[in-house]
């Protein structure tokens, strides 16, 4: 750096000198020009005044021309232009000189001045003219060359000074260069002992002032990093712990299906003692069933949730995996890391127990309207009602527990169903606004009780269980009819991109209170009209919109603003 630095400089400087020297040598030759010219003037107007009477302009020049020197050219030429006589050439041969620019300019008036090429001399000449008053013309003339010949005595001179300041600023400018970096120098060892721990503080020492500014500022900055440093180790050893305080197991794996880290809670789980270390998964997990899903699920960057049975302890596991496409604990490198997350479902299999014998238990309940419908219907049957009103009284009765067993039955089955959702069902290929225009059909009569304009736009296809995506437009568009306004809109957008269909449902209703809309989704949550009062309904159809779109792969999402509408957008993987 120093050397690239002091070559600059010097280079600079050299061109910086150069660029003096042919500036000085330039005003030189113009000065000394100026100078010739006004010596010229001087002899003509000497001649001027010794000419008279005369008329032997010859003799008269060659007088005046050994009077003022060899080098000094005398011409006397007539106000036509024609040459009367001249010292370095015979008047007679000489062409006429009216057209040239000095003796343009004397027929102007007063002295007229050129530096041109001479055809008759064949050299560069400065020259000067006048007009006398009787129209005789004077011209003097002189070499360029004399010009050039005393720029040319002092250019050694030059040259010597010009390398001597060449030799004094590479001298100068290292000297300059060198105590410059000193304390870059200082730096760079400050900030490597710094590095190597060897001292808490960057600190640089340098004779200029204006570095003290930079030395008070690296001060500041050691003493923010010292602070930063101890706040990630901080922050480490928090996470640290947060992770080894887990009662889920957590590893990650990185693409070569090493382990990277693993929490106390995973290494209970594999029976595994002692400080873990990079190794490979077989290290870690003994059973082939385990090893395989996850190499799976690496190997196809998919996540995939399995379980597994432990009959050492009798619990059951449930893995988590999740794929981390260049994550920042691969060293920058790139790649790609696996998140496997263990939890203890041993609790979580005993309520889904809990919750089938529940449903058995509902289903035995249900006999009970069913036996209460059943007598009253064979009391009516057999003539056992004698009256009217009996009759009257049996049949609301039936229609009551009629109403009370299709609750019961219809709050069971959509609650099985939400739980029970699985990707492995008969698939085919869906014409998605076929769905759509098939389920505004059947939602006709709740449309034009409320004069809403619906409409359709764009077209989406996609691999799927025909009836789950029925089940979640019908939802979608529910929701668009009971929480809109009267004559109000609804658009239903469909469309792909990138292998997703979307469906895209705007509405402009009633909009959702910013601080329910994380709420939505939850299940039997129902959100409130602009009354405050709830819209009927069970709360469970976005619940299953939302377990629908992640069935293939998807996200709901939703935009709301309160009283102008909302808007419900489905992406889910084609195929």
């Amino acid at each position: 750096m120093k050397k690239k630095i002091v070559q600059l400089t010097t280079c600079l400087l050299i061109v910086a000198l150069a660029v003096a020297v042919l500036v000085s040598m330039a005003s030189f030759k113009g000065t000394y020009t100026n100078d010739v010219i006004a010596v010229l003037k001087g002899n003509i107007n000497a001649l001027e005044l010794s000419i008279g009477e005369r008329t032997d302009y010859q003799a008269l020049a060659d007088e005046y021309q050994k009077a003022f020197g060899q080098n000094n050219r005398i011409t006397m030429i007539g106000k036509d232009g024609e040459v009367l006589a001249d010292t370095q050439t015979d008047s007679e041969e000489a062409e006429n000189h009216l057209e040239r620019p000095e003796v343009r300019q004397a027929l102007a008036g007063g002295f007229g001045t050129a530096v041109r090429y001479s055809e008759t001399t064949g050299k560069d000449m400065i020259y000067v003219a006048k007009q006398l008053p009787d129209g005789l013309i004077v011209r003097n003339s002189m070499p360029l060359d004399n010009v050039t010949a005393v720029v040319n005595q002092t250019l050694p001179v030059i040259i010597i000074v010009f390398i001597g300041l060449v030799i004094l600023a590479i001298f100068l400018s290292g000297k300059i260069v060198s105590n410059t970096l000193r304390p870059f120098g200082q730096l760079r060892d400050s900030i490597q002992g710094y590095i190597e721990g060897k001292q808490k503080t960057l600190s640089i020492e340098s004779p200029y002032p204006e570095f003290d500014d930079m030395t008070q500022a690296f001060s500041r900055l050691s003493e923010r990093l010292n602070r930063y440093i101890e706040k990630v180790k901080l922050e480490s050893r928090k996470t640290a712990l947060i992770i080894d305080s887990l009662n889920e197991g957590l590893m990650i794996m990185d693409g070569k299906e090493d382990v990277l880290l693993i929490n106390t809670a995973a290494k209970k789980i594999f029976g595994i003692t002692g400080e873990a270390a990079n190794e490979n998964i077989l290290h870690y997990v003994r059973r082939p069933d385990v090893v395989s899903k996850l190499e799976r699920s690496l190997k196809k960057k998919k996540n995939m949730q399995f379980e597994m049975h432990s009959e050492e302890t009798g619990r059951t596991y449930r893995f988590y995996t999740s794929i981390a496409d260049e994550p920042a604990f691969l060293d920058g490198k790139g790649g790609y890391a696996m998140l496997v997350l263990i939890s203890d479902v041993t609790d979580i299999e005993l309520s889904e127990r809990v919750r089938r014998d529940f449903a058995a238990n509902v289903s035995h309940e249900l006999k009970t309207p069913l036996t209460s419908i059943n007598g009253f219907a064979q009391l009516v049957a057999n003539g056992m009602a004698a009256d009217a009103e009996s009759v009257k009284a049996y049949a609301k009765r039936i229609s009551e527990e009629s109403d009370r067993l299709m609750g019961l039955i219809n709050d069971t089955l959509m609650l099985s169903e939400l739980e029970q959702i699985s990707i492995e069902e008969p698939i085919e290929e869906v014409d998605i606004r076929e769905t759509t225009e098939e389920v505004l059909r059947l939602m006709e009569d709740k449309i034009a009780e409320r004069h809403l304009d619906v409409q359709v736009t764009g077209n989406a296809e996609m691999k799927a269980n025909r009836n789950r995506i029925r089940e979640l437009v019908m939802n979608l568009c529910d929701n668009a009819v009971k929480y809109n306004k009267d004559h109000g809109k609804i658009v239903i957008g469909l469309s792909e991109k990138d292998g997703y269909a979307a469906i895209e449902v705007q509405d402009t209703g009633i909009g959702i209170p910013e601080n329910e809309i994380n709420r939505i989704f939850e299940r039997f949550y129902r959100a409130k009209n602009s009354g405050g009062a709830t819209v009927n309904g069970t709360g469970l159809g976005l619940a299953i919109v939302k377990h629908i779109a992640a069935l293939y792969e998807g996200e709901l999402t939703v935009e709301s603003r309160e009283g102008e509408g909302s808007r419900f957008t489905v992406r889910m993987k084609k195929e």
